[in-house]
């Protein structure tokens, strides 16, 4: 097959050459492949003209690349136009739930404690009397009307029992005008010190506080608070915590004890008060029937107005 093509190609170029023995032609084709290359052909085509032919053929293809036209392969760059993001928010329902209301509990309300008092902040010559009725009535109906007919002002430090027990006695207290203070209803000591008992729980000092007051408002036709009294004058932290939660501001102690209770001659009374009596003194005396401080009081008050001391309430210095 290849020396028929040889054959053919070598009778083309003698006849274009006007026979044998001329110079070799060198054909050189051109064509455009592509748009970006240049295809070039050689064909060189020899012959001889003894009797044994020899054809020698040589083709020579060369592909150049071109530089036309020139093909663009730089990536488009993007827009640098940021897109419009929009967005929508949806409104959450509230899911907190409301809060319910909530009513502090008496025994759990953050209160300040009741502050003890045991005299008076003046000093102006004056000093309180205080009666306290928890047992019997005693003498209290003629104390009363000593106090009156002196007009002396007085507090009266008294318990539920007593004005229930003492009905008359505490009408005449309020007619009189005197102040009162709350002695618990049945005199129970809060801290069982003087009686060699158990601590009074937070229920039963609130319940002692209320029964008393309730009884002492009825009775006396005034409120006792903010005053109150410890029975046998005993006290602690827990005591005037609960006191305070109560809503008794003041717990009222003593500057001076006539220490009439104990039955000491009324003589001893008038020393033990007379002279020791000082600006703004408390004095506590005691109504019932075992005291001698009514046989003693009017010599007190004599013997306190010759010192030039006046009379006053508690809540008149406190």
């Amino acid at each position: 097959m290849r020396r028929h093509v040889a054959l053919a190609v070598v009778a083309l170029a003698l006849a274009g050459c006007g026979g044998a023995g001329s110079t070799h032609p060198t054909t050189t084709a051109t064509s455009t492949a592509a748009p970006s290359s240049t295809l070039t052909s050689s064909t060189t085509v020899s012959s001889s003209s003894t009797s044994t032919s020899a054809v020698t053929s040589s083709t020579t293809t060369t592909i150049t690349p071109s530089t036309s036209p020139t093909t663009s392969t730089t990536a488009p760059k993007p827009s640098t136009t940021k897109p419009t993001i929009t967005t929508t928010t949806t409104a959450r329902p509230t899911t907190t739930a409301p809060r319910p209301a909530t009513t502090p509990s008496p025994t759990t309300v953050a209160t300040s404690p009741a502050v003890l008092v045991w005299r008076g902040k003046t000093t102006k010559p004056v000093v309180a009397l205080t009666f306290d009725g928890g047992s019997d009535c005693g003498y209290a109906s003629s104390m009363i009307s000593v106090l009156r007919a002196n007009g002396v002002p007085a507090t009266f430090g008294v318990t539920g029992k007593w004005v229930t027990l003492c009905s008359s006695a505490a009408t005449a207290i309020g007619q009189a005008g005197f102040d009162v203070i709350n002695h618990t209803w049945d005199h129970k000591s809060f801290t069982g010190l003087s009686t060699g008992t158990a601590p009074l729980t937070r229920e039963q000092i609130l319940d002692e506080l209320a029964k008393g007051e309730a009884a002492i408002t009825t009775a006396i036709g005034r409120n006792p608070k903010p005053w109150f009294r410890p029975p046998y004058g005993d006290q602690n932290a827990f005591a005037l915590q609960v006191v305070g939660s109560a809503g008794y501001r003041w717990s009222v102690m003593w500057t001076i004890d006539s220490l009439g209770w104990k039955g000491v001659a009324p003589e001893q009374v008038v020393h033990n008060v007379v002279d020791k009596a000082t600006n703004g003194a408390i004095i506590v005396m005691h109504v019932g029937s075992a005291s001698t401080d009514s046989a003693a009081l009017q010599a007190v008050i004599d013997g306190l107005r010759a010192r030039g001391f006046g009379f006053t309430t508690v809540a008149g210095i406190v």
